[in-house]
């Protein structure tokens, strides 16, 4: 599959995730341009800005990801939207928590809404 055919196919999947999560909505969505090959980041999100990102090529042999493994990366950054970072104490210190157990537990409840869903659950094995 051509790389732009790709990016199109994952924009109209991201526009059917909205309806899916509608927290989703005020975010945008972009394609991670790599700037070097040693450049290993999945996707991220960010907060402040609204933009999810993600990078849609592996990363040694940069070819294209499977479907499956996109959706879960997008689980995983739809659920900092859920169950956003806070602060704690920890021994003295002010740590920020971005995965705790509870966030885990959303990323896998996002993953089976996803494979319940009838548009969605074709990408999965």
């Amino acid at each position: 599959m051509e790389i732009q055919h790709f990016q199109e196919l994952m924009l109209i999947v991201y526009c059917h995730l909205q309806t899916l999560f509608p927290e989703v909505k005020e975010f945008r969505f972009h394609f991670i341009k790599r700037r070097t090959e040693r450049q290993r980041v999945l996707g991220y999100i960010n907060l402040r800005q609204k933009v999810i990102a993600l990078d849609i090529f592996s990363a040694k042999e940069f070819r294209l990801k499977k479907m499956s493994a996109l959706l879960k990366i997008l689980a995983h950054e739809i659920a900092h939207i859920q169950k956003p970072p806070y602060r704690q104490r920890y021994r003295g210190h002010l740590i920020i928590r971005q995965h705790y157990p509870e966030f885990y537990t959303q990323v896998t409840n996002n993953i089976k809404i996803m494979k319940t869903d009838q548009y969605l659950k074709a990408y999965f094995d």
